[in-house]
């Protein structure tokens, strides 16, 4: 899908560039002619989007994050679909993942700097659950710094409510940071699987 860059999708988003690929979609950085601002796209992959039961999930992320509001969690501007597309429009984060981080530094974390992105990861996570809302795959690639030194917490994509967290499909999240409930599958999760993640 790298071949989109340069084109402008649904006569409104101008696309800059490739970010990142995942299981379900293409995130890239784009142009907003409406708002006059740089925005993230996540477009989700084209055969999935003509899948009715991805195009709910993907759908459900973006009812999720619409309903989320807090300083450390990247912010859901819009969901867009049509002509063949389906894509989220959220906030542009301009930095780098945790994970990208910690291999430029080439060393552990110190203690400050280790509280500095923990404690509003955990802040983020805190308001997430209150509202019964569950990351489910907390890992140093979704964890994002950006240019002044702000934690952003982003990709809600396996994201379950609280009356729906039960995993009853192929079992979602990165294994290496998965809850032993969750990497059983069919169990119910809460807050605690992302605690331990």
């Amino acid at each position: 899908m790298q071949d989109l860059i340069g084109r402008t999708l649904l006569d409104r988003y101008r696309i800059v560039r490739f970010i990142g690929r995942g299981g379900m979609a293409v995130v890239y950085e784009a142009w907003d002619e409406k708002r006059a601002a740089t925005v993230a796209v996540k477009l989700m992959h084209e055969d999935l989007a003509e899948d009715a039961v991805f195009l709910r999930r993907f759908a459900a992320e973006a009812q999720t994050l619409a309903s989320i509001d807090h300083p450390h969690i990247v912010r859901f501007l819009g969901f867009e679909e049509g002509r063949g597309l389906a894509f989220m429009v959220m906030e542009f984060v301009n930095g780098v993942p945790l994970r990208r981080q910690l291999s430029l530094l080439g060393r552990p974390l110190t203690l400050p700097e280790t509280l500095g992105v923990l404690q509003p990861v955990c802040g983020a996570l805190h308001y997430a659950h209150q509202l019964g809302i569950y990351h489910c795959d907390i890992t140093p690639a979704n964890i994002f710094i950006d240019q002044g030194g702000k934690v952003i917490l982003g990709d809600f994509g396996i994201a379950l409510l609280g009356e729906s967290a039960t995993v009853t499909f192929s079992t979602p999240g990165t294994p290496a940071y998965m809850s032993p409930e969750q990497s059983l599958g069919g169990r119910r999760l809460d807050g605690r699987t992302d605690i331990y993640s």
